[in-house]
């Protein structure tokens, strides 16, 4: 039951209890007042009011305090006087001598004097144990009305203070930073769907925690890997420049082969930066992708065509396995071919004999344009496999090379794929291998 009907409903038994109350008083008064007899005028008091009614002008003279005179006919039809005194009695006085007449709430003093009947009418006064009565019966009233309404108060308490405890402490608990304290599920009210709605931002803000973390953990291995890759060439081109400045290289084909060692070393350092450049760029977004959609066989095809020489002379063959169909996707061309490239790189920075061999491979499964590219390289350990698309991630050492690899390449290759809405994972099949899926849009009839 939400918050709202609860104090509806609380308030409403509230109300009902008092009007019950106050209906069971009236009641209680009405019954009570016939039990008690009224206390008449005494002698002093019924003399001074005959006296007044059988003086010779009754109109006239004054009666006692708390009387009004009242003249009717033989009809008892009023004359003069206050008769609305009388409006809801029956009268019935035909004694020539005054006489009194009790009601319920009125004494009546009357006496008839020809075709005239003069009364003098007051409200009757009962018993003081009537008082008493009345006075318990309105106590017992404001009592009982305190106890419901103390059980309504308690009850609101107990149903709403308890949860908003509950929600101020663990606002505090995540101000601190805690962010594994967890609220119980609240009732199904506004403060349950609040302490939900708590719980939602707490998972959240644990969830950034996480990121955060983890960002920070990749942020410190991106740069504990630039300072190792950027060492070992620098250390080559220090010794290299030492041995030049010493006279190691003593004749003009050594020095030609120190010279060589030290451009071709400068060129891998030229070649980790740019990278590192790309791979900061695509971090805070700022690569700008221009998707079109392309046929990805005759895309790999075009590249496949330019690129296997070159792969050969690293000693990577490559050989291709094509669709019969077109396999047509949203793809930026240039963002695409660097991704083919850097696994293509990778399989050559890591394969384990003199030459390796690279199958690349298109076609679609229906939903998604699917690019694979497997190497006969050692692969990599079961444990370890989920984790190489992290930057400088180097938990295995069998496709670790701190010479030659930058740490960054598939890291590069999920950012680029995740900006295509795609999918990219790594399974271990007589080597690695590369599974791409970018989807398809939807043939319209």
């Amino acid at each position: 039951m939400s918050i709202k009907k609860k104090l509806l409903l609380t308030n409403f038994i509230i109300f009902a209890v008092i009007v019950a109350l106050a209906w069971g008083y009236s009641f209680f008064a009405n019954a009570l007042q016939n039990k008690f007899p009224i206390t008449g005028p005494d002698e002093s008091e019924f003399n001074q009011v005959a006296a007044c009614l059988t003086s010779e002008n009754p109109e006239t003279a004054i009666l006692p305090d708390g009387y009004k005179l009242a003249i009717f006919d033989t009809q008892y039809h009023l004359i003069k006087g206050d008769g609305n005194a009388l409006k809801s009695y029956e009268l019935n006085l035909h004694s020539t001598t005054p006489t009194v007449v009790a009601y319920s709430d009125k004494i009546l003093i009357g006496v008839q004097r020809g075709n005239r009947i003069y009364t003098a009418v007051k409200t009757a006064q009962r018993a003081s144990t009537f008082a008493t009565a009345k006075t318990i019966a309105l106590v017992v009233m404001i009592v009982a009305c305190a106890i419901v309404i103390f059980l309504a108060c308690y009850y609101q308490f107990i149903t709403i203070f308890p949860p908003l405890d509950a929600l101020r402490g663990g606002l505090k608990q995540v101000a601190a930073g805690n962010y594994a304290y967890r609220l119980k599920g609240g009732k199904r009210d506004e403060l349950g769907a609040v302490i939900g709605e708590f719980e939602m931002m707490r998972r959240k803000l644990a969830d950034l925690e996480k990121q955060k973390s983890e960002f920070d953990r990749q942020r410190g291995e991106i740069i504990a890997g630039i300072s190792h890759d950027l060492k070992t060439p620098l250390t080559t081109i220090q010794g290299y420049t030492k041995g030049l400045m010493d006279g190691v290289a003593n004749t003009p084909a050594k020095t030609e082969r120190y010279l060589k060692t030290i451009y071709e070393t400068a060129l891998t350092m030229n070649a980790l930066v740019n990278q590192l450049n790309d791979f900061s760029k695509m971090d805070i977004d700022t690569i700008e992708y221009t998707f079109m959609e392309r046929d990805l066989v005759k895309l790999i095809q075009d590249f496949a065509s330019i690129n296997i020489p070159i792969y050969a002379t690293k000693g990577l063959k490559v050989v291709t396995d094509f669709a019969d169909e077109p396999v047509e996707a949203d793809i930026d061309k240039d963002q695409f071919l660097r991704v083919v490239r850097n696994i293509l790189d990778n399989s050559v920075k890591y394969k384990d004999k003199p030459e390796g061999l690279a199958t690349i491979k298109v076609y679609s499964d229906g939903a998604n344009a699917v690019l694979e590219i497997k190497d006969d390289g050692p692969g990599v350990s079961p444990h370890e496999i989920e984790y190489i698309f992290e930057s400088y991630y180097r938990g295995d050492p069998s496709r670790t090379n701190p010479t030659t690899g930058s740490g960054l390449g598939l890291s590069i290759v999920k950012t680029i794929i995740t900006a295509h809405e795609g999918t990219v994972e790594a399974v271990n099949d007589n080597g690695l291998k590369i599974i791409i899926k970018i989807p398809q849009r939807r043939k319209r009839n």
